[in-house]
This record gives C-alpha cells, structure tokens and sequence, in this order.
C-alpha cells in the first residue's frame, strides 16, 4: 500500500516583476518527499531554492502548478488553514535566526503560543522542553544578544521545535556559523530526524550540509538540473 507524500510539488512555476520585466524563479518543478526523508536543496544564489522552500512552507505563492504539504492541499485551503498548518505542524529555521532581542530566549521559543492562545503555564513548560532538548535549559531567562552564534541558532531551532512539528523547513541554518559550530547543528538534525521520524528539507549552498542529506536535489536557473541519493541512512 503505497503512503501519500508528506510534499508533493507538481509543475510549479513562479516569476517575480510586472509586465514584461518579469522574472523567472521556478520553472516546472515537481517531485515528492516521503516521510522521514532529510533533503538538501542546493543550488547557486538565485537558482530557486529559497523561493521553492518558501512555496512549500506556504510563505509564498506559485504562479502555476500544484503543492499540496502534510496532506493540505494548497489550491483549495483558506489562508486559516494554512496559518494553522505553519504554526502547528512546520518548524522554520532561518539562516538570519530571526529572534527578538528584546525578548527573553524562553520568550522568544513560545512566541508561536500567541497564535494558539494556549496557557502560559502549558506555553512555558512546552518551551523549556524545547530548549532542554537543544541543550539551552540555562540560558532560557538570558537575552539572545548573550549567546554566541551557535546558541542563537540552538534557541532558533528550540522555537521551531516548539510545536512539536512533522515537517522542518531551514534555510542556510548553518550559514552564519563556524565550521564546528555548524556541525553540531547538523548532528543535532540528523538526531532528531532519527529519534522523532521529523522530515527534513534544508536549503543551502554548503557541502558540509548536503553531504550529511539522504537525498540531494540540484536546482540550477529554475528547473531540477539532478535528483540523487546522499549519505546513506
């Protein structure tokens, strides 16, 4: 009995522009991912991948083509559902880390309860869980302008986490990161993909990211120029 893709990407074409200066960013993408798969998107700056990962995390629209993510399919959901689907079942890593300096770490991981009006108490409690499990139970009353690069992306992936998701999306997650620091982040990755079965789609430019994927998808000017095993389970 075969299982139902946990991203299924069909014909997605996307431009940015008005006119006639319009811009092709994708042009006829499609592929599947499977549940518990770790793949790495890699490809030039503006090859795509970043608008292709943005697509499928529903923070952008393609201007062609069919995506449907976690059994939702994207034509037919509301802008509620998709909301729900982002904060409830995708976790977001950026390259940038994207915390709010003037909130505390644990502050920053349970910013995602706003959104589903949970307790504070059950917030807060979800959000040392998450920091306990990157490693940062220590530093969840320290502001992120006390942590080092690697502990930002730490308390990053910790926000991610919070809401316990089937799916975690990272753009350049170890790009602001030096190489040990980096590989921790990939280790950790690699540990929860293991242990809670979370699927993972990483896009990036670095070997040292994509060397450690199951599967590795090359886009280069808009299109899938390969798609390939990586290192082996």
């Amino acid at each position: 009995m075969s299982t139902e893709p946990v991203i299924s990407v069909r014909d997605v074409y996307k431009s940015y522009g008005h006119g006639q200066v319009k811009t092709p960013v994708l042009r006829g993408v499609s592929f599947d991912v499977q549940k518990g798969e770790i793949v790495a998107i890699v490809g030039q700056s503006g090859s795509g991948k970043s608008t292709l990962l943005n697509i499928i995390g529903s923070l952008d629209t393609c201007d062609k083509g069919k995506v449907k993510v976690l059994g939702r399919d994207f034509d037919s959901a509301r802008e509620k559902q998709l909301a729900a689907m982002r904060n409830q079942d995708i976790g977001f890593v950026f390259q940038a880390f994207n915390l709010l300096d003037h909130l505390s770490c644990i502050e920053n991981v349970v910013l995602p309860s706003v959104f589903t009006h949970a307790k504070a108490s059950e917030a807060h409690e979800a959000g040392m869980a998450a920091l306990t499990r990157v490693g940062l139970k220590d530093v969840a009353k320290r502001s992120p302008t006390e942590l080092s690069g690697g502990q930002k992306q730490r308390v990053a992936i910790a926000r991610a986490l919070y809401s316990r998701p089937k799916l975690l999306l990272c753009d350049e997650p170890t790009g602001n990161l030096d190489t040990d620091t980096g590989r921790e982040v990939i280790e950790f990755f690699a540990e929860l993909n293991r242990d809670d079965e979370v699927t993972l789609i990483i896009v990036t430019h670095e070997e040292r990211l994509s060397s450690f994927a199951k599967r590795i998808i090359h886009i280069q000017d808009g299109v899938i120029h390969s798609d390939e095993s990586g290192a082996k389970a």
